[in-house]
């Protein structure tokens, strides 16, 4: 017995129409849109102006094409909500797995209007160093393994601006203070796949960051590990390949 449920043939077509709209075609014509749901230009056009109508689809009059329209924009912000408690969710019980595994403290990292706040911190049972940071506090970019990672995954001409905007502040007498040492240590970043600082931000502390990506490969935030530099140092490749195998394992979900 088919078990299919029954779809309503008007609702089936409006919902192909806005599946046409994508990163590749961000604006389609009438006839375009005709073609790509293989309906007749009349039928298209119904569908097409009772989209508009709701604000599904917005027509630019001066080049006689659509795109899609502001009605999407609250419910894009409620999926991206949804979307970041589901990341959170999976990641903050496997952070005390980690840090107990590595004696390290480790912490969750999200990108927020363009800062990286952390937004949950495990430390491991037993360790010789208590490192903590509080919640939701920005830190800087070019001083931090986070920072580093997030500022990596960024275009080249962002972090230029970055870095010929800020003032390199030297926290310890190893932070990077000159642009072209924080541009060399993009590049590595990038080629490694994740960011190292050691002793960089306060004195005998490091940190490894590996970054987190989404489906259009941004970088939505860090997983860190912090503690005493000969432990990151120690611990650096472990640390690396099994924090980026559970996040490669998670891929899909995203």
């Amino acid at each position: 017995m088919d078990k299919t449920p029954r779809t309503i043939q008007s609702l089936a077509r409006a919902f192909a129409i806005l599946d046409c709209f994508d990163a590749v075609h961000p604006k389609l014509s009438l006839s375009e849109i005709s073609k790509l749901v293989k309906l007749n230009v009349n039928t298209t056009r119904g569908l097409v102006n009772t989209l508009v109508h709701f604000q599904y689809l917005s027509r630019d009059e001066a080049e006689n094409d659509y795109h899609l329209g502001v009605a999407f924009i609250p419910k894009a912000n409620l999926v991206e909500d949804q979307y970041l408690f589901h990341v959170k969710n999976i990641i903050q019980p496997m952070l005390r797995v980690w840090a107990n595994q590595f004696e390290l403290s480790a912490r969750l990292n999200m990108v927020e209007d363009g800062q990286l706040l952390t937004v949950f911190t495990e430390v491991p049972d037993n360790t010789r160093y208590l490192i903590m940071t509080r919640s939701r506090t920005p830190f800087p970019l070019h001083a931090t393994a986070s920072g580093k990672a997030y500022l990596a995954s960024l275009p080249e001409s962002v972090v230029s601006n970055y870095i010929a905007d800020t003032r390199l502040v030297p926290y310890t007498d190893k932070t990077i203070t000159k642009d072209s040492a924080l541009k060399e240590e993009m590049e590595a970043t990038r080629e490694k796949g994740y960011a190292l600082e050691i002793g960089e931000i306060n004195d005998g502390i490091g940190s490894i960051a590996i970054p987190i990506f989404d489906k259009r490969k941004d970088c939505i935030g860090t997983i860190s590990l912090s503690g005493a530099n000969e432990q990151i140092l120690e611990e650096e490749a472990e640390a690396f390949a099994t924090v980026h195998d559970f996040l490669e394992e998670l891929n899909p979900l995203w």
